[in-house]
């Protein structure tokens, strides 16, 4: 698909100013949730200060990619999980575009969403997948994960992921948030913040995707300051 190598080629050098930026920072602990083709995972595997990388991809014919690239290294703890508020059965909507795919609810008002789909050729509200979600608190209750860096890519959920976040969330050092443009999912970025303020984050960098159509957000937590 066309399209995909397009985006596929804006992406490396998106992840890639990402990771430089990271690669100062002073963690031991990767969580990456909405691993996808595990693009970060490899990024971050040549850190040598990371001793533990937890992924979490709830697709599962990415995660069965993932287990052949990963499955054996022992530093890395895959999951086909989906994290969220609360333990469910929930759908993830598919995109031909693997990026897409969502668990969120789209706004059908969107214009953007309408262009995508025509662009695509497709209707995410009608194909999908039903997936575990379990919360972030429940998977991490006894794991030592202070000193950790997080990032969530999941396109519109990440409210949900933090919502499920609400006791372990003080032992995150940084968090790497997307934040989209658009309307095309019913959810407000405005939300995310307030919470993650009243956690004592702030936002220390922005990088913004070549594209313009979204940014990466990267807080951190003061308590480590």
């Amino acid at each position: 698909m066309l399209i995909k190598k397009f985006f596929d080629f804006l992406s490396k050098f998106h992840y890639d100013k990402i990771y430089r930026y990271s690669n100062k920072l002073n963690f031991d602990v990767f969580i990456d949730i909405g691993s996808h083709q595990g693009e970060f995972i490899s990024r971050f595997l040549k850190n040598k200060k990371i001793n533990k990388i937890y992924s979490f991809e709830p697709n599962i014919f990415l995660f069965r990619n993932l287990l052949k690239k990963f499955g054996l290294n022992k530093k890395i703890i895959l999951s086909n999980n989906a994290l969220g508020e609360n333990t469910a059965i929930k759908k993830l909507f598919l995109s031909n575009l693997t990026y897409n795919s969502s668990m969120s609810e789209f706004n059908k008002n969107s214009k953007y969403l309408k262009f995508k789909n025509l662009l695509l050729s497709e209707n995410v509200n009608q194909n999908f997948s039903k997936v575990k979600q379990i919360t972030f608190d429940q998977y991490f209750k006894s794991k030592k994960i202070k000193n950790s860096f997080l990032k969530i890519d999941v396109e519109g959920y990440e409210y949900n992921v933090l919502r499920g976040a609400s006791y372990k969330v003080k032992d995150i050092k940084y968090i790497l948030i997307e934040n989209q443009f658009s309307n095309q999912y019913n959810n407000n970025f405005n939300k995310i913040k307030k919470l993650l303020k009243k956690n004592n984050f702030k936002l220390i960098k922005s990088f913004y995707y070549p594209s313009l159509h979204y940014k990466d957000m990267l807080f951190q937590n003061e308590k480590y300051k």
